[in-house]
């Protein structure tokens, strides 16, 4: 929630005075510093006694609406964004008793109508003198009220078609794309946006909430930065924490001030810090525990993603299986401590010798898989897949073979082996499930063969043809 600012209006009641009959206690204002001032002017005039607040934004407005319920809420249409319905929504949900005012400026009777069918209370046109003011908070004057200078609310649009055009009409959001480019006046962006950002784990959460702060507040080059070297010289600049974790740098070039920036940088920092919380559950639901690398859920979902973009991109995927020969055999003799070191100076190994992107999972007991995938040029240039991943199979049964795992003692040197298959997309299966059973199949095949072996079909062999172990 951002810093809000409070203005007191009309005398207290220890004056002595009677608020008017449905006069509001508390108004909530939007955005806007000169309508608050004007509200309070009004109220005060009328000798009503009222807390007049205000918020930067309608996005700060519902975070504050989690502890306090105004009774009337005002601020300009144009502080929407073009997001008139999923505010009044927002609103209404947090704040269902409040009385909903939007203020247009007199071009903007298209979208006063079109704020009235979303759900607003009230509607008035910029100049608004104080009577009009004061009714669309709901204040009732009695005889002594004079009929507003500008109509609260602008009739419904004619539904004649000559009429129609006649009237101004809204820019289309899809009309305006070209301009959002141009101006941050015609951003289109709410929280729904930073939402998405998180669901969708994309690393566009920092740019879209700078998007979202310049079309609030209208400073215009706010950026997000990661650190000092990245903010030009001269730029106003906050730092973005949250219970003293540093999370950014948020800057913009004059005539931004610090203290400009200040509450939209403690506004940030929530989200910068629910970004970094939901990336550590993902990770922590994907991660296995013991060893460090993916587990099976996370593989599962990788091996299917990355086998129907191979299939779009016309490339190859192997998939390894493995698992350590006799490891009960270990656990049993040398304790599951001695068990949990073999699993992880396992996964530490094959991590050492694959490719940074190759995905290396433990999907069971002491079973791992790795998943090779072309991400640019091959491990070599000039090399071919297949070769890469034998060559890599062949070199990691060498480092097992000759690793000393310091809880098994020197009886452990040398007899400790593993044993896999080798399937490849698309010969050896073209989904999932059927590469699974195929590198399945050639693990198994690899323990008939007395172990210590990787066994391949023709979809991972070199050349694509024929079976075969080493």
């Amino acid at each position: 929630m951002m810093p809000e600012s409070q203005h007191p209006a009309g005398l207290s009641p220890d004056h002595g005075e009677t608020a008017a009959p449905g006069a509001p206690r508390s108004v909530l204002v939007v955005r806007s510093g000169e309508l608050r001032e004007r509200v309070g002017a009004a109220l005060a005039g009328a000798g009503v006694t009222a807390t007049v607040e205000a918020s930067p934004s309608y996005l700060s407005a519902m975070g504050r609406l989690v502890n306090e319920k105004p009774d009337v809420i005002i601020g300009p249409i144009a502080a929407m964004t073009g997001m008139v319905s999923s505010t009044v929504r927002a609103l209404r949900k947090l704040c269902p008793a409040a009385r909903l005012v939007a203020v247009a400026e007199p071009h903007e009777r298209a979208e006063a109508n079109a704020a009235r069918a979303a759900g607003f209370d009230q509607c008035i046109f910029e100049p608004a003198e104080a009577t009009a003011i004061l009714s669309a908070l709901g204040v009732d004057l009695g005889s002594t009220a004079t009929t507003p200078s500008t109509p609260p609310f602008d009739p419904p649009i004619p539904q004649d078609v000559e009429e129609r055009d006649a009237i101004p009409q809204p820019e289309r959001h899809e009309d305006r794309a070209d301009l959002a480019s141009e101006s941050d006046d015609h951003e289109v962006l709410g929280d729904i946006d930073l939402v998405e950002s998180l669901l969708a784990d994309d690393h566009s959460l920092g740019e879209r909430s700078t998007r979202l702060i310049a079309s609030q507040s209208g400073i215009r080059g706010v950026a997000l930065a990661r650190s000092a070297d990245q903010v030009p010289q001269g730029n106003a600049v906050v730092a973005v924490q949250h219970q003293g974790q540093p999370l950014g740098l948020l800057h913009a070039p004059s005539p931004a001030r610090s203290a400009d920036l200040l509450p939209w940088a403690d506004w940030l920092s929530r989200w910068l810090a629910l970004e970094q919380q939901v990336t550590d559950l993902r990770k922590l639901a994907m991660t296995d525990e013991l060893t460090g690398v993916w587990n099976r859920r996370y593989f599962q979902r990788f091996l299917e993603r990355r086998l129907q973009e191979a299939a779009s991109e016309r490339q190859q995927v192997t998939l390894l299986v493995f698992d350590i020969d006799d490891f009960k055999s270990y656990n049993d003799r040398f304790g599951h401590p001695a068990g949990d070191e073999i699993l992880r100076e396992t996964a530490r190994l094959i991590q050492s010798l694959v490719r940074d992107h190759d995905v290396v999972a433990r999907i069971g007991g002491d079973e791992f898989a790795v998943v090779f995938w072309d991400k640019g040029e091959p491990r070599h240039l000039g090399s071919q897949h297949p070769d890469n991943v034998i060559a890599i199979a062949r070199r990691f049964q060498k480092a097992i073979c000759e690793h000393k795992f310091p809880k098994l003692g020197k009886e452990a040197v040398g007899r400790l082996t593993v044993s896999g298959g080798l399937a490849g997309f698309p010969w050896d299966g073209r989904n999932p499930e059927e590469l699974i059973a195929q590198a399945d199949a050639m693990a198994l095949q690899s323990k008939r063969n007395g172990k210590n072996a990787v066994c391949f079909g023709p979809g991972a062999a070199p050349n694509g043809n024929g079976n075969g172990a080493h």
